[in-house]
């Protein structure tokens, strides 16, 4: 299974379970999920370990400089999301966080919904592997970005209420602009490399606080509207034409006819051959 990917100045990383006894200084800005509740023999900018036990579902801060031991065994797959310093000051001007000296380390807290997050990337890069198709880079995108608000939500707030954090950007998104990041979706929604960032960037807003604000005004994630719609040009082409199923996955904008069908199967509950038929 491919244990990384890059997406520029997002790197969506995944650790397979086992033994990790590590020694290291952070050359990035880090947002570590940990699945499994577990005992971690830990120190942070020193060298006295302790041993703490981290929650099940949660997830930690690590600013870029972060000095830290660490063993642990880990019985499943870990994720973590590194960030540049220029796109972690983006967000940080845009959700206008103030922090003198840079964002602090946030130890692990309760977080169920980036824990989903890392589940999903885990599962897609794993049957991605096993198909032997192409990772679907919108979809690493789209869960890469909502690790990434979970843990922009807990720097703006940490006292803990991610719910008021994520309701303060919304109130701040500008008349229109849900409405012109669907317009330049629609008018490119067949576009293999149509992103999220161009989405945000179509809205004047920041890719970390995006997808939330999207889904506070449409009921739908930016991914999942995406797919939706693909799935009914998809639907169109396949009950209207006898274009080959290979051809209209392409032209829907999907990464391969088996990324589309697992799609339709679980928009529309039947298959792409089930439909022709």
């Amino acid at each position: 299974m491919p244990n990384e990917i890059d997406l520029g100045q997002l790197r969506l990383v995944l650790l397979p379970p086992g033994e990790y006894n590590l020694r290291h200084k952070l050359n990035f800005n880090g947002f570590d999920v940990n699945l499994p509740r577990s005992v971690h023999d830990f120190a942070i900018n020193s060298d006295r370990v302790e041993e703490v036990m981290v929650g099940s579902e949660s997830m930690a801060f690590f600013p870029r400089g972060t000095e830290f031991k660490m063993r642990v065994s880990n019985r499943l797959p870990g994720c973590y999301l590194e960030v540049s310093d220029t796109l972690l000051a983006d967000w940080m001007e845009a959700g206008e966080v103030q922090h003198a000296d840079g964002p602090a380390f946030r130890d692990y807290a309760s977080d169920g919904v980036a824990a989903e997050f890392a589940r999903s990337a885990i599962r897609h890069l794993a049957r991605s592997h096993q198909s032997r198709t192409p990772v679907d880079r919108l979809t690493v995108e789209a869960l890469a970005l909502g690790i990434a608000a979970r843990g922009m939500a807990r720097i703006g707030r940490p006292d803990g209420d991610l719910a008021a954090e994520v309701a303060r950007w919304s109130s701040r998104a500008r008349p229109g602009a849900i409405e012109r990041a669907v317009d330049l979706l629609e008018s490119r929604l067949c576009e293999p490399d149509l992103t999220i960032v161009e989405l945000a960037r179509a809205a004047g807003m920041s890719s970390s606080h995006f997808a939330s604000v999207f889904k506070s005004a449409t009921g739908h994630t930016p991914y999942a509207f995406i797919l939706r719609r693909r799935a009914d040009f998809a639907r169109d082409l396949i009950v209207g034409t006898r274009e080959p199923l290979s051809w209209i996955a392409y032209e829907a904008g999907f990464s391969s006819q088996a990324h589309m069908t697992t799609v339709l199967r679980n928009l529309c509950g039947t298959t792409p051959a089930a439909m022709r038929n």
